[in-house]
């Protein structure tokens, strides 16, 4: 049973609520009432009701009000975008006797999670955290705002309701976590879980990085015999290939890079992938730049080695943004060459849809191709691929399949112009593209092609 909305509006506007069980202790008067009549009902039904007023105002004058408990909340210093990041709300009670609440919190509107929390009970002057975690679609700058808190009275019949100010700023960059997952992965030398494929060629000139347990699939001619006898199970010596080469990530934040494929736009899963492989880059200490453009080049980050590198990516692309205009290709990626004294892979990260466009990144890498190692990367769009194998059953849908089959086919032309001018290219899912892109990279560099 519920109070009328009109009375619910009041007490909201005030800062107190009543509870359901308050409306049931209010409703449970009327049967004595109707079984009375004339002025023995008339007084009867008020002094029910002005004791359950007394009742709910002692209540909820006995609720402790949220605004004095102390409020905290814990962010990651950076957020990941596509991924649930963990955010932890504090809350102490400086009473003597036990706090008991609901909360909802309110992270940005496009955050997905759940927002409400409780009942949560704070014990006498102690602090409670609760665990909560979000996931935010896109990179950038966002704020939280105030949490909405109820505390209800002892009897449970009332409480107040307040918002508690809170105001905190959240940066959300590519997908740290995934990186750090790598980092993890690495050392225990179990990077198969990730999808992370083992590159090493026989015959090719291999440096000794570190020992690690033996995993299905190693050579026996990588055990050491020593460590194996020392630590009691197989050790193997792993090994770097081919250090100190140069890697450019370009990223092309032009129109067709914009769309969303899921959760993510496709420009947002091309900057993950990028800063997955300009950490591993500048890890294996290859010199690792970023160019970022569209219609003009927008930012540029030299070749370096080492972890400011990696971490001065990080910060360009955190700001990266994708914009509706035709990228220059042309104008792009002659400014790079003119930056790159020494013979580099090229990354360049991208989509292709119609004739016009593959041809103008076709000229343009097939002039670069001689002195350095382009390998464009592009995502499929699975939606078009099944529109294309649908049987059409309509009109409409004939003319869809059509469309789907024409954007199919020139896509797959200008990957086989690309390939056969010297072009390495990757076509991949999105949802594989980042897995896919350091698998290449590693392949790459195990084959001696730079």
């Amino acid at each position: 049973m519920k109070l009328p909305p009109r009375i619910e509006r009041v007490l909201r506007a005030a800062g107190f609520f009543v509870t359901p069980r308050a409306a049931l202790l209010l409703a449970a008067g009327a049967p004595v009432v109707a079984l009375l009549r004339g002025s023995a009902a008339t007084w009867t039904a008020l002094a029910w009701s002005v004791a359950w007023v007394a009742a709910v105002a002692s209540d909820v004058v006995r609720a402790k009000m949220p605004t004095r408990l102390s409020w905290s909340r814990g962010l990651p210093p950076k957020l990941s975008i596509g991924v649930a990041n963990p955010v932890a709300l504090t809350i102490g009670n400086p009473f003597s006797t036990p706090v008991t609440l609901r909360g909802r919190e309110t992270p940005p509107p496009v955050f997905a999670g759940e927002r409400a929390f409780g009942p949560v009970t704070v014990p006498p002057h102690a602090d409670v955290t609760v665990p909560l975690s979000f996931t935010p679609p896109a990179r950038g700058l966002f704020a939280f705002g105030s949490i909405g808190v109820r505390t209800t009275g002892p009897l449970g019949l009332g409480g107040r309701a307040v918002r508690v100010p809170l105001p905190q700023e959240a940066k959300v960059y590519p997908d740290i976590v995934a990186v750090r997952s790598y980092a993890l992965l690495a050392r225990k030398g179990a990077l198969a879980e990730m999808g992370i494929k083992r590159m090493r060629l026989a015959g090719e000139g291999t440096e000794f990085e570190s020992l690690r347990e033996y995993l299905e699939g190693d050579s026996f001619r990588d055990i050491d015999w020593k460590a194996t006898a020392r630590h009691g199970k197989p050790i193997v010596r792993s090994f770097e290939v081919e250090r100190s080469q140069t890697l450019v990530i370009a990223i092309d934040a032009g129109r067709l890079m914009t769309p969303r494929v899921g959760a993510l736009a496709k420009l947002d899963r091309a900057v993950n992938a990028a800063l997955m492989l300009a950490y591993l880059g500048t890890e294996r200490d290859d010199m690792v730049g970023l160019l970022v453009f569209g219609r003009d080049v927008e930012r540029y980050l030299p070749p370096r080695k080492g972890h400011r590198q990696f971490l001065a990516i990080l910060e360009a692309l955190y700001a990266v943004e994708g914009k509706v205009e035709e990228p220059d290709y042309d104008r792009a990626l002659r400014y790079l060459a003119t930056k790159l004294p020494k013979r580099a892979l090229v990354a360049v990260f991208t989509d292709l849809q119609g004739k016009e466009p593959s041809h103008r990144l076709l000229a343009t890498l097939s002039a670069m191709a001689p002195r350095h190692l382009p390998l464009v990367i592009t995502q499929r769009n699975r939606e078009v691929e099944r529109t294309a194998r649908r049987d059409p059953t309509r009109e409409p849908q004939v003319f869809e399949a059509a469309v789907a089959e024409s954007l199919l086919a020139d896509k797959t032309a200008a990957l086989r112009l690309l390939q056969a001018r010297g072009v390495l290219v990757l076509d991949v899912l999105p949802e594989e593209l980042t897995v896919a892109s350091v698998n290449r990279y590693l392949e790459i560099k195990a084959r001696g092609r730079l």
